[in-house]
């Protein structure tokens, strides 16, 4: 089965404005069970998403990719679609601006950067007087060197030279010049880095340690009204999607043979260390531990805040935290 995509930014602009003027009369009757769940993904395909899509394929979901976080929240809630994937900080800011949103399960529990660094670099302390780039202020690939910089040394933070250099390929192309030190890249973008060159991996999401090692990537949402009407179909839907993720755990083949299919552009031989870089950082949720708890959820809180990702405090209430141990099966 191919995966249903809309595979442009004009076509998630023109969902979204389709989406607006819809009215929620279109969502299918609660209770319906013969309707296949409609599942909207925030983002286009890639191999760290693949495990997500083959859980909603197993649940006979019907699957759309919008490409924006604010399509998906706009889907919820005019009925276009039942459950989405997207951003965790994104769905903590609809929730606080007033809109009807739930997180029901973590799907992909780290963000997926790298910290990469020109091959005199051997260890993050190395990185005084570094030129190190990021996309923007406040994204992942800010917060990744400067968090693994505080934990290395307490002045090394600013000893480092800081600049912003947004999008992956130009940070890619300035590492290539030589014009920076270090940057954070998607694994995939640092296997084809380094098929150029010699260049450090320096740590990742997973070498964090404290409040910011709560912080979450990607979440599956509901609306409230949705989740009341359709608990047992939602709570099916993410078992499937727990079994998908246990599965990718434990067969290599099948998810190499997943991404071959619908990524024919991904590199073989990169398939192998991307696996392995998965694995072991516990990308995906793990059967027997919940992704997310009030303890853990209070630690995700305040990181979030102190990256200004919002002001106020995340009210609980927009978790299912039964849902979530639930499915997990945590005990």
């Amino acid at each position: 089965m191919k995966f249903t995509r809309l595979g442009s930014v004009v076509a998630a602009a023109a969902a979204a404005l389709a989406l607006a003027g819809c009215s929620s009369s279109s969502q299918a009757p609660e209770g319906d069970t013969a309707a296949p769940l409609r599942v909207a993904f925030a983002s286009d395909l890639d191999p760290a998403d693949i495990a997500d899509y083959l859980g909603a394929q197993k649940a006979g979901a019907e699957i759309t990719a919008l490409n924006e976080d604010s399509a998906v929240i706009a889907g919820l809630q005019n009925g276009n679609f039942d459950i989405g994937n997207m951003d965790g900080a994104s769905a903590i800011k609809a929730a606080q601006s007033g809109i009807d949103v739930k997180i029901v399960y973590v799907s992909q529990v780290i963000p997926e950067f790298v910290l990469v660094s020109q091959s005199q670099y051997k260890t993050v302390s190395d990185l005084a007087g570094a030129r190190v780039a990021y996309h923007g202020p406040g994204s992942p690939t800010e917060t990744l060197p400067r968090e693994l910089a505080r934990q290395a040394g307490p002045d090394l933070e600013n000893q480092i030279n800081w600049s912003v250099l947004p999008e992956s390929p130009n940070r890619a192309a300035a590492m290539l010049g030589k014009q920076i030190d270090a940057t954070a890249l998607e694994f995939g973008d640092v296997l084809t880095l380094q098929g150029n060159g010699e260049f450090t991996v320096l740590g990742d999401w997973s070498d964090l340690k404290g409040e910011s090692a709560s912080a979450f990537n990607t979440v599956w949402v509901t609306s409230g009204k949705f989740l009341e009407g359709n608990r047992d179909r939602v709570a099916d839907f993410l078992t499937d999607v727990q079994s998908a993720y246990d599965e990718f755990y434990q067969d290599e083949a099948a998810w190499t043979a997943a991404v071959k299919e619908q990524l024919p552009d991904v590199r073989d031989d990169f398939l192998p260390q991307i696996y392995q870089y998965y694995n072991e950082a516990s990308f995906y949720p793990k059967a027997g531990t919940a992704p997310l708890t009030a303890e853990s959820w209070s630690s995700m809180d305040t990181f979030f805040q102190s990256l200004g990702e919002y002001n106020q405090p995340a009210d609980p209430s927009m978790v299912d935290f039964d849902m979530i141990t639930e499915v997990s099966g945590a005990k």
